[in-house]
C-alpha cells in the first residue's frame, strides 16, 4: 500500500500530538480511580462524556479530517477527537500509551438486516425510523443463521506494518479486537420495529420464546468463533461510555494469545423492556441472556431503560458490575435497591445542555440528588453524559457541564 507524503506528514504531526497526551502521567493515576471504583471501592464518583454531536464541535478545523487514505482518516479520526475532548472536557479520560488499530475480519451476518419503511425524519437533529418487520412469523425465523467470522490475518498484519512503519517510532501500535455491544433486543427491534415487538410479549409469547432460543444460539456461536479466532479485545478503556479498567480483568489465567470473554468486560441492554414489567423484563431478556453474559468476565447493564424497580431480576446474573441509572429512573430507589453491591452508572439528562438557555443550578441540582442517594446507600456512582444530540451550536456547554459536575462533587 503507498501513502502519500502528505498523508504521512499529516499522522506522524497528529501521532507526535497524541502521544504527548498519552504519555503524561496523570492517566496513570485516573485508571487507578477507575480500578478503585470497578471494584467497588471508590475513591471518588467518576466522570465521562460521550455519544457527543460532532457535527455541532468543529472548532478551528480541529476535526478536519486531512488525510486521503481511509485506514488513516479513521485513525485520524480517532486521534483528533480524542484530543479535542482532552482539550476541552477531559473529564476522567485516560489514555493507553500506544495506539489501537483495529484488527482486520470479515462477518457473514445473521441472514436479517433493517428495513426502514419511511424516510428520515428530522427533528432538532434527531432522525426518527419506522421499521418492516421482517420476522413476522415462526417462518421468516429459519432466515436467521449463524454469521461466519473470518480473521483476515494477512491484511491485518499488512495494517499493523503500515502503521508501525509511519508512526512506530512515534507511539507503540496494539492491533485490537472487539468489544461487545450485546443488547439483542435492540437489534430485535431494529428487524421489527417497536410496536410488533411490544404485542408479541402479550399475544405470542411461544413466538417470542423460539425467536430467542434462536438469537442466543447465534449469539453464544459468535462468541465461540471471536474466541477462537482471537478477536475479543481485553485492552478496553471504555465499556458502554464508562472507564473499564479493572484489577480483576483479564484475570489470573489470562493467555493473549488466546484471549476469552472471560478476560472482557460485555455491555448489554433491553431497551424497548423500558415499557415491561420487571417480571416479562426477566422472562424474555434475563433468563435467555444469563447464560451469555456470565461467560464474560464483567457486565456493564442498562442504557436508557429505567432500571431502579429491576436490580432484584438483574441480581440473577452474577457477574453484573455497573448498573445504567437513566435519566427516566428514580435514582434515590435505584440506589436504595443496588446498596453497595454495583456501581451506579447514573446519565444526567442530556437535554440540560439543549435548552435555550445553560441553567447551572438545574444541573447541580440533578447532580446533589444523585449524590445524595448514592452516600445515603453507599453506592458507589459515575456520572456519564451521553445521547447528546445538540448542544444548541456551542461547544462550550459540555466545558461548562464537566466543570459544574466537577466542582459539585468536591464541594459536597
Amino acid at each position: 500500500m503507498t501513502i502519500n507524503q502528505k498523508d504521512k506528514q499529516i499522522f506522524r504531526t497528529l501521532a507526535k500530538q497524541y502521544r504527548e497526551v498519552a504519555f503524561l502521567d496523570t492517566h496513570k493515576r485516573t485508571i487507578e480511580h477507575w480500578k478503585r471504583i470497578n471494584s467497588l471501592n471508590p475513591i471518588r464518583p467518576m466522570i465521562m462524556i460521550d455519544q457527543i454531536p460532532w457535527h455541532e464541535m468543529n472548532v478551528n478545523d480541529e476535526l478536519t479530517l486531512m488525510c486521503e487514505d481511509e485506514l488513516l482518516k479513521s485513525l485520524e479520526w480517532k486521534m483528533r477527537s480524542e484530543l479535542y475532548k482532552w482539550k476541552r472536557f477531559p473529564c476522567d479520560m485516560a489514555f493507553y500509551p500506544f495506539l489501537q488499530v483495529p484488527k482486520v475480519y470479515t462477518d457473514t451476518g445473521t441472514g436479517v438486516e433493517s428495513h426502514i419503511s419511511q424516510d428520515e425524519i428530522n427533528y432538532s437533529e434527531a432522525r426518527t425510523h419506522t421499521y418492516s418487520d421482517q420476522l413476522p412469523d415462526e417462518a421468516a425465523l429459519e432466515k436467521l443463521h449463524n454469521p461466519v467470522i473470518l480473521f483476515d490475518r494477512k491484511s491485518t498484519a499488512l495494517r499493523e506494518e503500515l502503521v508501525n512503519e509511519l508512526i512506530g517510532d512515534i507511539i507503540p501500535v496494539k492491533m485490537s479486537g472487539v468489544t461487545i455491544w450485546a443488547a439483542v433486543w435492540d437489534r430485535i427491534v431494529f428487524w421489527r420495529g417497536a410496536t410488533p415487538v411490544l404485542y408479541d410479549l402479550i399475544d405470542r409469547p411461544e413466538f417470542v420464546c423460539k425467536l430467542m432460543k434462536k438469537i442466543t444460539g447465534i449469539e453464544m456461536d459468535t462468541l465461540d468463533q471471536l474466541e477462537e479466532q482471537n478477536l475479543l479485545e481485553y485492552e478496553q478503556d471504555l465499556i458502554h461510555c464508562a472507564g473499564a479498567y479493572s484489577y480483576e480483568l483479564p484475570g489470573k489465567d489470562f493467555d493473549a494469545g488466546h484471549v476469552k470473554a472471560k478476560n472482557c468486560w460485555v455491555a448489554g441492554a433491553a431497551q424497548i423492556f423500558s415499557e415491561v414489567s420487571p417480571a416479562m423484563h426477566d422472562e424474555f431478556e434475563i433468563e435467555y441472556m444469563k447464560p451469555y453474559y456470565e461467560r464474560f468476565g464483567l457486565v456493564n447493564y442498562g442504557c436508557c431503560d429505567p432500571l431502579h424497580h429491576k436490580i432484584d431480576i438483574i441480581r440473577k446474573i452474577k457477574n453484573v458490575r455497573t448498573i445504567s441509572i437513566s435519566p427516566w429512573a428514580n435514582v434515590q430507589a435505584a440506589a436504595e435497591n443496588m446498596g453497595k453491591d454495583y456501581v451506579m452508572a447514573r446519565k444526567p439528562n442530556p437535554s440540560f445542555v439543549a435548552m435555550d438557555t445553560f441553567d447551572d443550578k438545574i444541573i447541580t441540582d440533578d447532580i446533589k440528588t444523585t449524590l445524595k442517594a448514592c452516600v445515603k446507600n453507599n453506592t458507589p456512582c459515575e456520572f456519564i453524559l451521553k445521547d447528546i444530540t445538540t448542544v444548541r451550536n456551542d461547544p462550550q456547554r459540555l466545558s461548562n457541564w464537566y466543570k459544574i459536575v466537577k466542582s459539585t462533587i468536591e464541594n459536597y
